[in-house]
């Protein structure tokens, strides 16, 4: 079983995901001509930026940078969220969690390794599966510690 470390998310940290978040909203206003704001109308700037062919699927960092704005929507949007850092034998990486529970998910990625493997990606579809997967597993208790 792989050990995790959860914790709250260092300076280091929290300068990271901000930069990536200014990041994605740069490459909104250049494709979009519009500006991320974090709440539910992103996914919207961020569907548009992914179909509209301007960002290679090699670009990872540009499409981590959308997962992340993706992610600040899903945070803003639903009470009980927030940023965590979760480090594992492969890094330490930026996940949502649902209050001091085990239950993650890996913003960061979620657009990214879509693109990457070449599927189209439906972002308010991705956000509506996570909200109702992570909703549906915090009634169950799952992740409850």
């Amino acid at each position: 079983m792989t050990i995790q470390k959860i914790e709250p998310p260092s300076e280091a940290d929290i300068d990271a995901i901000a930069r990536s978040w200014l990041h994605a909203d740069s490459v909104c206003r250049e494709v979009v001509g519009k500006s991320l704001d974090g709440s539910r109308g992103d996914l919207a700037l961020l569907q548009h930026v992914v179909a509209s062919g301007s960002i290679d699927r090699s670009a990872t960092y540009t499409l981590q940078s959308l997962g992340i704005a993706f992610g600040k929507v899903f945070v803003n949007e639903n009470r009980g969220y927030d940023w965590w850092m979760v480090e594992d034998e492969y890094g330490r990486d930026p996940a949502i969690r649902y209050g001091l529970s085990s239950l993650l998910a890996y913003p960061r990625t979620i657009i990214s390794k879509r693109m990457e493997e070449g599927e189209d990606v439906n972002v308010t579809d991705l956000y509506e599966g996570l909200r109702s997967r992570l909703s549906e597993l915090a009634d169950q208790g799952f992740g409850d510690t």
